[in-house]
């Protein structure tokens, strides 16, 4: 494999040094020549890093990273030189509905999506994605 599109997740624990797959994404990343982000998954990045969440404990926590510290990392992921910048150029009207079945896969459908038609494989970690490519010709890339 030398190119992939990185989904939101993957891209987070690619910078988080304390994400619980920083390494698992560090091994995969270095297996590739390019990997590609889109506004999509660099919203998300931005979104997840910014966001106040909560703890096991259900305590509110601060954002993991500053609206700064955050873009900065963002530029930093961009200017790699394997970095390849995709835009989102499809409408989401353009997908299939075939496997969509809430409101959290929208993301994940949109991305298979443009994968495909970049001739990309998605790469993620998450298993339940499978049951959205399609079996004939698939783009998901599960990391190991």
């Amino acid at each position: 494999m030398s190119e992939a599109l990185l989904d939101v997740n993957l891209l987070i624990a690619s910078v988080v040094e304390n994400h619980a797959d920083h390494q698992r994404a560090q091994n995969f990343l270095a297996t590739l020549e390019r990997f590609h982000t889109t506004p999509t998954t660099q919203g998300g990045f931005l979104r997840f890093l910014t966001r106040p969440w909560k703890d096991d404990r259900r305590e509110e926590q601060p954002p993991r990273m500053t609206t700064a510290e955050a873009f900065a990392a963002l530029r930093d992921v961009s200017n790699s030189t394997k970095h390849v910048f995709l835009p989102d150029d499809e409408p989401l009207t353009a997908l299939s509905l075939r496997s969509v079945s809430g409101h959290r896969q929208w993301t994940d459908a949109y991305l298979l999506h443009l994968a495909r038609k970049h001739g990309l494989r998605l790469a993620t970690f998450e298993r339940k994605m499978e049951n959205m490519d399609d079996a004939g010709s698939p783009v998901l890339l599960l990391v190991p």
